[in-house]
C-alpha cells in the first residue's frame, strides 16, 4: 500500500441474477491518493459484475502494468483483464491481443464522448466488452462509501439495483460493445 492510501474495509454482496452469481464477500480495497472515491466505487461495481473465484485487484492507478480488476490462472497468465475509466487507447489494443477477454467499465462525464472520438479507431474493439456507467448515479453513491461500507449489487439483464448504506439507487448498463461475451 502506498504512501497516503487508504484500506478500507467493507461487504459487496452480490445477487447477478443474469449469471446466477450469489456472494458476500469481505473486502479491502486500497483508495490510492490520486484516486477519486467515484472511481473506486467503479471498481467495485465492475468486480461485482465480474465477478468469479480468483477475480483480484491490480495494483492500483500507479500500476500501469496491471488491471484495476484481473482473473490469472495459476502460472500468473492474466485471462481477463478488466480496465475503467478512459485508459490508453495503446494500451487496451495491447492488452486484447494478450488476453483471452477484455472488459472496460467507462464512466465518468465525459465517458460517453470519449467512445465515440476512439472507440471505433481502436484495433481489436470488437473483441472487448464495454459497458458505460452512468456517472450521476457513482457520485450520488460515492458520498456515502467509506470503511465499513456495505455494498449490495443486484443485477437483472442490463438493470443494476445498488444499495450503500442507507443509500439505494437504479443504474441501467449502456453496453456499447458486446466483445468476447455472449450473455451480456
Amino acid at each position: 500500500m502506498g504512501k497516503g492510501s487508504r484500506l478500507l474495509r467493507g461487504k459487496l454482496c452480490i445477487a447477478d441474477e443474469t449469471r446466477y452469481c450469489y456472494q458476500t464477500l469481505e473486502l479491502s480495497p486500497v483508495l490510492h491518493p490520486s484516486e477519486k472515491i467515484e472511481r473506486l466505487l467503479a471498481r467495485l461495481i465492475a468486480y461485482a459484475l465480474e465477478y468469479e473465484p480468483g477475480l483480484a485487484f491490480g495494483g492500483g492507478i500507479s500500476s500501469t502494468g496491471e488491471a484495476p480488476i484481473w482473473l490469472r490462472d495459476q502460472d500468473e497468465r492474466v485471462i481477463h483483464w478488466i480496465d475503467l475509466g478512459q485508459p490508453d487507447e495503446e494500451r487496451l489494443e495491447k492488452q486484447v491481443r494478450r488476453v483471452e477477454r477484455l472488459s472496460l467499465y467507462l464512466y465518468g462525464p465525459q465517458a460517453l464522448r470519449w467512445w465515440q472520438q476512439h472507440g471505433s479507431a481502436m484495433k481489436g474493439v470488437d473483441a472487448m466488452q464495454v459497458v458505460l456507467l452512468d456517472w450521476a448515479v457513482l457520485e450520488t453513491l460515492a458520498a456515502h462509501l467509506g470503511s465499513g461500507f456495505e455494498l449490495g449489487v443486484t443485477r437483472s439483464e442490463d438493470q443494476l439495483y445498488l444499495s450503500l448504506g442507507e443509500q439505494s439507487t437504479e443504474m441501467s448498463l449502456q453496453r456499447l460493445a458486446a466483445g468476447w461475451r455472449s450473455d451480456h
